[in-house]
């Protein structure tokens, strides 16, 4: 029998808190969907779900691409955006988890004071929380998530 041994990916890591994180979530989702601007971000592209649809987007910043995720859960909607070097999320992330895997990442709150629901609301809201891997970076409490995701 032959065994392979599998590398560490981030990505799995982060799947597999993104897992942890989905059974915490309480926020409702807005109402309002089509209010939110996508000023910097590609068309969507949407995945299947049976709770809902799956959003991709690639997010332009200012020295390369990310990549931007909406994912449905029940009432809430868990985002992300992710570069080659770590992560920004909503606050169904567990930002110290991923600091034991140094992944740096950045916790966002919404600037308009409803839940983040979309890749642009995480842009234009307030790092929360930075890991010790993203302070590393630079990243502060108190910049936007575009700010922060810039430094990744």
């Amino acid at each position: 029998m032959i065994k392979k041994q599998m590398k560490f990916s981030p990505v799995l890591a982060l799947i597999s808190l993104l897992s942890l994180a989905l059974l915490s979530c309480s926020a409702p989702a807005p109402v309002n969907e089509s209010a939110a601007p996508q000023v910097s971000v590609e068309p969507a592209q949407t995945v299947p779900q049976a709770a809902g649809t799956t959003v991709h987007q690639k997010v332009q910043l200012t020295n390369k691409q990310a990549d931007g995720y909406v994912i449905p859960f029940r009432n809430v909607k868990i985002v992300c955006v992710i570069t080659d070097v770590g992560m920004v999320g909503c606050g169904a992330f567990d930002v110290a988890a991923l600091d034991s895997f140094a992944c740096p990442a950045a916790r966002v709150k919404s600037s308009t004071g409803n839940p983040i629901a979309t890749v642009e609301d995480l842009l234009q809201g307030t790092v929360k929380e930075a890991n010790a891997e993203a302070g590393k970076l630079g990243i502060k409490v108190g910049m936007t998530g575009r700010e922060a995701l810039d430094l990744l």
